[in-house]
């Protein structure tokens, strides 16, 4: 058998990936893009917790304790998912340890991380500590000690009692998440609505099946409630309310190559292009925003300025 080093582990966890093309996040990794392994990433945030996963997901995204995590991985910027899209496009033959980590948490690999994934190693399995598959010197006899071999005995009904519940619980969890996957390839009934697309200033829910473009021309995405929610495009003059009481901000806002802003209600990624939004400063404000229309003539400082 093998011994399980990382090398050994990085190899398992891309031949899972090529065999499978990221299974039931195959939507997303199947040709994978830097904002779409980010997407991945925020999607199964609250669905795929096991043991470790939160121990690769903050070894990966450094997350800071006071700020909600889904936010600051969509903020997370798409150039950190470099190496790991070159990776599994087969652009680099090697990436490290925490893109090991999280790509094996994206793909579901088992045992994961890594730590736990040398643990399982197993050559030392027969009764005298011989590597599996050893032949014993001929006319030698072994020495047993039962009480040794009854404990072991024990402990392997007991691994084996551990491993039956987890496989149980796993496939159950499975079985969840493939009901309630907005996945590409779902065959729900199209009127469930379980995924969203962006329509000109708002998030609005639509079918799954019209992936991956829906009528308004712009990419069919998971269901994100909160998106759905709070994510808008908005015209703004200087009478708006740019900040909460508190002095943060209301007003997201990114600027094209045009030098056009565009505001938004909500942080994160910009809708159609996948850029991060900015949030609002008083700078912006004064240079950007119109006193009380959108005509070009109607800003504050008329010159544009730059930011």
């Amino acid at each position: 058998m093998e011994i399980k080093t990382s090398k050994s582990y990085q190899k398992e966890v891309l031949e899972k990936y090529k065999k499978e093309k990221g299974g039931e996040m195959r939507g997303y990794l199947a040709k994978p893009t830097r904002s779409q392994i980010r997407d991945a990433c925020a999607y199964l945030l609250n669905r795929r917790n096991e043991k470790n996963d939160e121990y690769i997901l903050n070894r990966f995204f450094e997350f800071e304790s006071d700020v909600n995590k889904l936010r600051q991985i969509q903020n997370f910027g798409d150039g950190k998912f470099r190496s790991i899209e070159n990776f599994l496009k087969g652009e680099v033959e090697n990436t490290s340890e925490k893109n090991l980590n999280l790509i094996s948490w994206l793909i579901d690999f088992q045992p994961r991380p890594l730590q736990e994934y040398l643990k399982s190693d197993d050559l030392i399995s027969s009764e005298d500590g011989s590597p599996r598959g050893a032949k014993k010197p001929t006319g030698t006899t072994v020495p047993v000690d039962d009480g040794k071999l009854k404990t072991k005995k024990e402990n392997g009904k007991r691994r084996r009692f551990i491993i039956s519940i987890s496989i149980a619980f796993g496939m159950m969890c499975l079985f969840i998440g493939i009901q309630n996957y907005p996945t590409y390839f779902s065959n729900s009934d199209p009127k469930s609505n379980s995924c969203m697309a962006w329509a000109d200033s708002l998030y609005v829910e639509v079918s799954c099946e019209t992936a991956p473009f829906s009528k308004f021309g712009t990419e069919v995405k998971p269901l994100n409630k909160v998106d759905l929610k709070s994510m808008k495009k908005v015209k703004v003059d200087a009478a708006y309310d740019f900040f909460w009481p508190t002095g943060k901000p209301r007003v997201w806002y990114y600027k094209n190559k045009a030098n056009e802003i565009e505001f938004f209600t909500a942080p994160g990624l910009h809708p159609t292009n996948g850029e991060t939004l900015k949030k609002i400063t008083p700078y912006i404000i004064e240079t950007y925003v119109p006193v009380h229309s959108f005509n070009a003539n109607s800003f504050v400082n008329p010159t544009m300025g730059q930011e």
